[in-house]
């Protein structure tokens, strides 16, 4: 609600502006309907704000004051009488301010029942305020307040109605509710538009007789660089018999490029896993190096949108060209066949993380499924691999291994590790889930844990969301905000995924969910991508 104020004694034209706009998100288009927009003036202060509405429109009218001719401040704080006219339902109040500040104009009736009031930012001058008939006819007390001073006047409301009181009703798309403007003549302002999921976004426009503003914001999600640690797509591929492409948008399984883009994913790191079921002894290496060769046919088939990356400058040169970067992981130490050169050759090959073990043991490694698990760790060839990788620039990865190879690898390797697919023991008790402990370790040597979508390791039940976050939270609570990062497990579980986790493309989701539990922007980017790109500059040099 405002009210329109002239400068008397000068020669002074007021004329009301309005401002319209409608806020979209810049990559896809939608509405942004929790948008909050702000008008501030050059010094700062609010001139107005509102919100949009269903349509994503908002509206905002500042009455502004322009001054031709500058006017004598005035010598005294007063407030003149009133005198209607009986033939118009509106009249004026007029006063002067002799210091800049809030003013506080109110109309009360006999009985001492507020009427209407308005506060305004002044500086020093002589002024009128609208008033139009509110409430019954009969004797109206209206008074002005500032600095702890406060002056009143009575006059006669000759008719009853409801005309507006104080000014009138802004037609905006929302209610938009500030002081009103110094009595200025206003020829910009700052529109500030601010959502909770959103980046802020500021722009200067002019105000002529209207103003259209056309927003369009970015998301918290798509300005962060978003890496999900752990896909099993190819095993998707070869369940198909290598039909499957990744070009194509599916309507079952969990990843395609289609909905990587649509899950603002920046960075992908693809699995080479090996079933020692399904593969014979002796060919884990060969199928491994198949599979890779594979995924490189389809990122060059894709080279567009998808690309394997070795060093983080080459993951910058993607995402400056709005590509998905693809990272390696040997999935289970098996693979290497107990032999330095098929770790060297992965390496060569492009590989630039290995998990340790899947859930079978090696000879050199013991699982976490394994019953050994708190006992044996790494033996004297195993220390080796540990090693071979620190010195070739491989992270380790220790989702799948034992507890007690664990503890070795973290006493042999001097880079920090990383656990690709986990959750928290403490949470829900599986041999696949870390203890407090080894999060703790994990953390102290600067790597990151990504946690995992799979539900049988969030819940006993059915899984959710929320779920996801619990365990992120809880993880947080023992290591740190610096060693959380995500870790799906995408096409990895037949499972139904968690509640509002589908498929890739519902990364954003996690975004929106913990800025919603409080998280802080800084923190979110650090989740979903910061920790991890910090382990994979470090390592894989």
């Amino acid at each position: 609600m405002l009210a329109a104020l002239l400068i008397a004694g000068r020669e002074s034209v007021a004329a009301d502006i309005t401002v319209i706009g409608t806020v979209r998100d810049r990559n896809r288009g939608h509405v942004v309907l929790s948008a909050v927009i702000k008008l501030v003036d050059r010094s700062g202060t609010m001139i107005g704000s509102t919100s949009v509405n269903a349509q994503g429109q908002w509206q905002v009218t500042i009455p502004v004051t322009g001054i031709d001719a500058p006017g004598e401040v005035p010598k005294t704080f007063s407030l003149e009488q009133n005198y209607p006219n009986p033939f118009n339902p509106s009249t004026k109040i007029p006063f002067a301010v002799t210091t800049a500040g809030i003013v506080r104009v109110a109309v009360h009736n006999i009985l001492g029942q507020l009427v209407d009031a308005r506060e305004y930012d002044l500086r020093p001058g002589s002024y009128f305020i609208d008033w139009r008939t509110k409430g019954s006819a009969g004797a109206l007390f209206y008074s002005i307040e500032m600095n702890g001073h406060r002056l009143t006047k009575k006059m006669i409301q000759l008719d009853g109605g409801n005309f507006g009181g104080l000014g009138g009703s802004i037609p905006a798309a929302a209610t938009s509710s500030y002081r009103l403007s110094m009595p200025q003549l206003l020829d910009s302002c700052r529109v500030i538009t601010s959502s909770l999921v959103y980046e802020t976004d500021t722009m200067t426009v002019a105000l002529v007789d209207s103003a259209m503003v056309n927003v369009l914001l970015e998301s918290v999600h798509d300005r962060a660089f978003v890496i999900d640690l752990h896909n099993d797509v190819m095993e998707v591929i070869t369940r198909t018999g290598y039909a499957y492409q990744l070009a194509d948008r599916h309507t079952s399984d969990h990843t395609d490029i289609p909905r990587l883009r649509d899950g603002g994913v920046d960075a992908q790191v693809f699995s080479l896993w090996v079933s020692e079921k399904n593969y014979p002894k002796g060919t884990h290496f060969s199928t491994a190096m198949k599979f890779l060769d594979t995924l490189k046919a389809q990122a060059a088939r894709n080279s567009e949108d998808l690309g394997f990356v070795v060093r983080s400058d080459s993951v910058d040169a993607l995402a400056r060209q709005k590509k998905i970067a693809g990272i390696f992981v040997v999935e289970g130490g098996h693979c290497i066949e107990d032999k330095l050169e098929n770790l060297l050759a992965f390496y060569n090959a492009g590989v630039r993380i290995m998990t340790i073990t899947w859930n079978n043991s090696t000879s050199w490694a013991v699982s976490a499924a394994d019953s050994r698990t708190d006992v044996v760790g790494l033996s004297d060839f195993g220390k080796q691999v540990i090693r071979t990788m620190d010195s070739l620039g491989m992270i380790i990865d220790i989702s799948h291994v034992g507890r007690k190879t664990v503890d070795d690898i973290l006493a042999t390797s001097k880079n920090p590790i990383v656990a690709s697919h986990s959750g928290a023991y403490a949470l829900r008790v599986h041999s696949r889930n870390l203890t407090d402990s080894q999060i703790r370790g994990i953390a102290q040597r600067g790597g990151v844990i990504g946690v995992v979508f799979y539900p049988p390791f969030l819940t006993s039940g059915t899984a959710t969301l929320d779920h996801v976050l619990n365990h992120i939270d809880y993880i947080k609570s023992i290591g740190g905000i610096d060693c959380i990062a995500l870790g799906s497990d995408f096409d990895g579980f037949s499972s139904a995924p968690p509640t509002g986790l589908k498929d890739v493309s519902q990364f954003p989701s996690i975004t929106s969910a913990l800025l919603q539990r409080g998280y802080s922007r800084e923190d979110v980017r650090k989740i979903l991508g910061e920790n991890f790109m910090r382990v994979f500059r470090a390592v894989c040099k």
